[in-house]
Parts: C-alpha cells; sequence; structure tokens
C-alpha cells in the first residue's frame, strides 16, 4: 500500500499481519425464542402437576409423623432424665382453612416441678403441616378425647386453647406412660382434613396409603406407627 507522506513523496506501507477483529456486540435470543422456550415450560409444568399433587399429601402426613414421633420420643427422654412426670399436649384447632388459615394442629411438652409442683413448657407450640390433624374420634384414642387439670392449663405458653381442644399424654419418671389410665386407647391418627369451628371434622379420603396410626407401649412409652389403608 502506497501512502503520500507530508512534504511530497510516496512510502510503502505494509498491512500488518495476523490482525484480528474483535467483535462487541452481545449475542442474545430473539423474541421467537423466548416464545417458544416459554411455552414448552408451560406444557412441562401443567402435565406435571397431577403427579406433584399426589405427593403432597403423603409427604404432609410423613412429615408430621416425624414431628409427632419425635416429640414424643423427646418427652419420654425428658421424663426419664429428670426424674420428674412430662406431659405432652396436643391442641385440635377448631377452624377452616377459609376462616383461619394458618391454624394448625399443635403440641406442647411440659414437665412438671416437684419442688413447686408447677408445669413447665419445655417446648414452644410445635406444629403439625398444614391440612393434617391428629385424628382418634372413630378410633377409641384416650391420648385425644383425656383433657389435662386446670393446673396445666394454667401453665401453657401462649396463645392458650380452652380445655376441650386439648388431649393428653403424660410420663412417669421411668419413661411410663402415666395418662391416660387404660391399658386401650393409648393411640391416634395423624389424617388430611379440616375442623370447622364447632370442632366437628371433615376427613378428607387419603390420595395415597392411609392413615397413620401411632401407638405407644404403656410400660416402655415407646411410640410405634402403623399404616391402616383407607377405602
Amino acid at each position: 500500500m502506497k501512502i503520500l507522506k507530508k512534504g511530497g513523496g510516496l512510502i510503502n506501507e505494509k498491512p500488518a499481519k495476523n490482525h484480528k477483529i474483535v467483535s462487541s456486540g452481545v449475542l442474545g435470543f430473539s423474541l421467537l425464542e423466548v416464545l417458544c422456550v416459554t411455552a414448552i415450560i408451560a406444557i412441562l409444568v401443567a402435565l406435571a402437576g397431577p403427579s406433584l399433587s399426589g405427593f403432597t399429601s403423603p409427604l404432609g402426613r410423613k412429615g408430621a409423623v416425624t414431628i409427632v414421633m419425635n416429640t414424643l420420643e423427646q418427652a419420654r427422654v425428658s421424663a426419664i432424665e429428670t426424674g420428674e412426670e412430662v406431659v405432652v399436649l396436643f391442641w385440635k384447632k377448631n377452624g377452616t382453612p377459609a376462616t383461619n388459615p394458618d391454624e394448625q394442629d399443635s403440641m406442647v411438652i411440659l414437665r412438671k416441678n416437684d419442688t413447686t409442683s408447677t408445669w413447665v413448657p419445655i417446648t414452644r407450640w410445635i406444629k403439625l403441616p398444614k391440612g393434617i390433624l391428629f385424628h382418634g374420634e372413630d378410633l377409641s384414642s384416650l391420648i385425644l378425647n383425656s383433657q389435662p387439670d386446670a393446673n396445666i392449663l394454667d401453665s401453657l405458653p401462649t396463645p392458650r386453647p380452652t380445655q376441650s381442644q386439648l388431649g393428653i399424654l403424660q410420663f412417669t419418671t421411668s419413661g411410663a406412660v402415666h395418662l391416660p389410665a387404660s391399658t386401650t386407647g393409648l393411640h391416634m391418627a395423624l389424617t388430611e382434613g379440616q375442623r370447622a369451628p364447632d370442632g366437628t371434622m371433615a376427613v378428607k379420603k387419603q390420595k395415597s396409603g392411609g392413615q397413620e396410626i401411632i401407638s405407644l407401649a404403656r410400660y416402655t412409652g415407646r411410640a410405634t406407627m402403623d399404616v391402616v389403608t383407607t377405602n
């Protein structure tokens, strides 16, 4: 390449070798591509919906079983280690999701102080997963149908339920079950459903599996779980 230099005359200049051109542009997606991907994702979500909903119920109940079993074992061990009686109270809350969407059946552990003869909460209210209820009305569950005395009610953490909403399980210092005082009825079920403001309960048909039945051995206080198939 010849270039006219200042003052006259021509000079030869060779182009630089290995010259690379760097683009500063940013690649992106076209509107059509974005719409296609969005449509595919919407179709996959719609197809997966029924399958995912089928897993919701058993996982909720299984989570509730884990919570209840761990709470019962914590109470039993606490009674043995402290040498003082321990109770677990079961709060059967009234209300439907439409009126009380955050209402969930709950449990709390209290330990008896032998020096003052008062009850001291060990835990706060422990909630079950939403839509899972304590159930024992048609199972002759004495745990859920036995009620604590006023001394225990006065020691409950807030919020405080009414006496009729509570069930009780009491462990002795050896870990055995003291209340309910019967050789039968030491069990309860966990089920899907809703409880109306008047306390009546509507049990939903289980989508898979059945009701989880938790039973306690009177002399050891240990809890076991069985699944009863529902029709």
